[in-house]
């Protein structure tokens, strides 16, 4: 394998938090995520990170 070959195909938006116009998220947005992860319907999520950013994760630092 050629690992230093390998690129991630990222674009990187730029400026505001992309999927909430530089909004912050709210306390209810993540207790909708403990919810779920609480619930049966997550039964086949397992060892992954969860980000609740509304897409800042994805800006340049």
């Amino acid at each position: 394998r050629h690992l230093e070959e390998i690129q991630e195909p990222v674009e990187f938006p730029e400026g505001k938090i992309p999927l909430t116009d530089g909004k912050p998220g709210t306390s209810e947005q993540v207790a909708q995520l403990v919810l779920f992860l609480a619930s049966d319907a997550s039964s086949h999520i397992t060892g992954t990170e969860m980000w609740i950013d509304g897409g800042e994760s994805l800006l340049k630092a």
